[in-house]
C-alpha cells in the first residue's frame, strides 16, 4: 500500500485524528456526540445479509448488506445468552483468500463496546467454520470510537500484528480488520447515514504505524469489495443444531452468474469421522435480493442425521464454493 492507495484517505497527525472522529477514547468504551441516527444507503458501507431476525438495515448495489434478513435465526454452536457480533475471516475461494464472515457471541468480559468485541474475537477466537482463519494474533487491548461523520476511531494493541506479511498479505489482513469494525458500527446501530465510513487504525494509541512490515496505516481506511468472496451460505452457520429438519439456505452469489449449483451430503454413521453420500442435489437462480446484487435462498427438508450443504459456481480457472455443516436432531 502506498499513499495513493484509493482505500485510504488523507492522513491525520494524531491530534487531527481525534478531531476529526469528534470523539473520546475511554478504556473499551464507544461515546458518541448526538445526532446518530440508524443506518440508512451508504455506497461505501455495505455488509452482508444477517443470520439473525432484526431489523436495523443498510443497503448497497455495490456491496451485499451486513444487515438483517429479517429471517429467523439459525446461528452456530455458540453461546447464544450473549449478543452476537460480526467478525470477518479469510478463507479459500477459487485459490484466492477471500473475506467470508460469521457472527459470534460477545466476549465473556464484554464492556460493552460492539466494535471492540468484534475486533477482539477476530484476533483471538477461533471461527465456527474449520475453512476459515485469520492472520492476527490475540491482541490484549482494544478500544473505538465514533464520530457523527461515520468515522470510527480503532486503537489496537501491537501484540495483535503478526510481525511480517507480504504486501497482498496485509492487505487482506487490514481489510478483515475494516470490514469487521465497520460490520460491528453498523450492526450495533452505532453509523449514521448519508456518510461514507471509514476506519483509523491506531497502534498503541499512535498513528501511522507501518504494519506487518508493509503496510503504513495512517489516515482513514475504507473497504475493498473486491477482497469479499464472490459466493457464501450465510445462514445456516457451521454446525448448527436443528429440531425440525425444514431449513431455508440463503446467502449470496455473484451477480454474473444466473443460477449456482448446490448438493446435500449425508453422513453415513451420523458422526464427522464417517463417509458421506449424496442425499439430495440441485441448482437455485442467484437474483437481486435484500440489498445484495447477487443472492439466492431455497428451502429443504432433512431428516434427522448430520449433513454437508455446498453451494458452487463456475469460475474462469475452477470453481467459487461453500459449505456448511448441519445437525438435524
Amino acid at each position: 500500500m502506498n499513499h495513493q492507495d484509493p482505500l485510504r484517505k488523507n492522513r491525520l497527525g494524531l491530534g487531527g485524528i481525534l478531531l476529526a472522529s469528534g470523539a473520546v477514547l475511554l478504556g473499551t468504551g464507544a461515546f458518541l456526540l448526538p445526532d446518530l441516527g440508524l443506518p440508512s444507503s451508504n455506497a461505501q458501507m455495505a455488509p452482508l445479509p444477517d443470520p439473525r431476525a432484526t431489523t436495523t438495515d443498510e443497503r448497497a448495489a455495490t456491496d451485499p448488506p451486513d444487515e438483517a434478513s429479517g429471517r429467523g435465526p439459525t446461528e452456530g454452536p455458540s453461546d447464544t445468552a450473549r449478543p452476537l457480533v460480526p467478525v470477518y475471516w479469510l478463507g479459500a475461494d477459487d485459490g484466492a483468500e477471500r473475506l467470508f464472515r460469521e457472527y459470534l457471541a460477545a466476549p465473556e468480559d464484554s464492556a460493552g463496546d460492539p466494535i471492540a468485541d468484534a475486533v477482539r474475537l477476530m484476533t483471538s477466537a477461533q471461527p465456527l467454520d474449520p475453512d476459515y482463519h485469520s492472520s492476527w494474533r490475540a491482541a490484549s487491548n482494544v478500544s473505538s470510537s465514533v464520530s457523527t461523520k461515520n468515522v470510527i476511531t480503532l486503537d489496537i494493541s501491537s501484540d495483535a500484528f503478526p510481525r511480517r506479511l507480504d504486501e497482498e498479505q496485509g492487505r487482506l489482513a487490514l481489510q478483515q480488520l475494516v470490514y469487521t469494525a465497520t460490520a460491528a458500527a453498523s450492526d450495533a446501530g452505532l453509523i449514521a447515514g448519508g456518510e461514507a465510513s471509514s476506519v483509523v487504525v491506531l497502534v498503541d494509541g499512535a498513528a501511522d504505524h507501518r504494519a506487518f512490515g508493509s503496510i503504513d496505516l495512517g489516515g482513514e481506511w475504507t473497504r475493498d469489495t473486491a477482497t469479499l468472496a464472490p459466493l457464501w451460505i450465510i445462514d445456516p452457520q457451521e454446525g448448527v443444531q436443528v429440531d425440525s429438519g425444514s431449513l431455508t439456505i440463503h446467502g449470496i452469489g455473484p451477480a454474473s452468474e444466473d443460477e449456482l449449483a448446490w448438493r446435500i451430503d449425508r453422513s453415513v454413521d451420523g458422526s464427522a469421522e464417517g463417509g458421506t453420500e449424496l442425499f439430495r442435489d440441485g441448482s437455485v437462480d442467484i437474483t437481486p435480493q435484500d440489498g445484495a446484487p447477487g443472492a439466492y435462498s431455497f428451502p429443504v427438508t432433512l431428516p434427522p442425521g448430520r449433513y454437508e450443504i455446498t453451494v458452487s459456481v463456475p469460475s474462469d480457472d475452477g470453481e467459487s464454493a461453500d459449505s456448511k455443516t448441519v445437525v438435524v436432531d
